[in-house]
C-alpha cells in the first residue's frame, strides 16, 4: 500500500483507468472493487445492485448499478467473464466501499474469459499506477470534484 496525497493505493493490483476499478487477478479469476479516488468523489454509497452470479459479461457491459450521494450510474465490467461471487456484505452495507475499498468493500469475483488480451488495457506497476493516480487526482481537483 502506498500513500498518494491522502489516499492509500494498492500498487500491486491492476487498475481500469476508464471506470476506476482495481482488479486483483489470480489465475483465471479476478476480484474487482472501486479505487479509493472514485469512491471519494462519489460520496457515501447508499445502494448497490449487481446482476446474479453465473451471468457472463463482456468488458464494458453493465453488471449492475450504484447509487451514492454525488453519483448514480451503471457498474461496467473492467474485464470479460462470468460472475462467480457477489460480495453480499457490500449489497447490504454499500458504505464498505467508502471505508474499506480494498478489503471488505470489494464488489465481485469473476472467472475471466479474455484476460490475456484485455489485461493489456489495464494499468499495472507501481510507477504507472502512481503517475495515473496523481494525474486523475489533479484532473478531479481541477473539475471541482474533490475539495482542496
Amino acid at each position: 500500500m502506498m500513500k498518494i496525497d491522502k489516499y492509500d493505493v494498492d500498487t500491486r493490483l491492476f487498475y481500469d483507468a476508464r471506470e476506476h476499478y482495481w482488479v486483483k487477478i489470480e489465475g483465471n479469476k479476478a476480484r474487482i472493487g472501486m479505487s479509493p479516488l472514485i469512491q471519494e468523489t462519489s460520496g457515501a454509497f447508499v445502494a448497490v445492485q449487481m446482476n446474479g452470479a453465473g451471468k457472463t459479461f463482456a468488458r464494458g457491459e453493465s453488471f449492475g448499478s450504484i447509487e451514492a450521494e454525488k453519483h448514480v450510474g451503471p457498474l461496467k465490467a473492467p474485464l470479460s467473464g462470468k460472475i462467480i461471487k457477489i460480495n453480499q456484505a457490500v449489497v447490504e452495507n454499500p458504505r464498505l466501499i467508502n471505508y474499506d475499498p480494498y478489503n471488505e468493500g470489494w464488489l465481485l469475483e469473476m472467472e475471466l474469459t479474455n484476460a490475456e488480451n484485455e489485461v493489456l488495457d489495464l494499468i499495472i506497476g507501481e510507477e504507472n499506477i502512481v503517475e495515473w493516480f496523481k494525474n486523475e487526482l489533479k484532473k478531479f481537483e481541477d473539475k471541482g470534484w474533490i475539495a482542496q
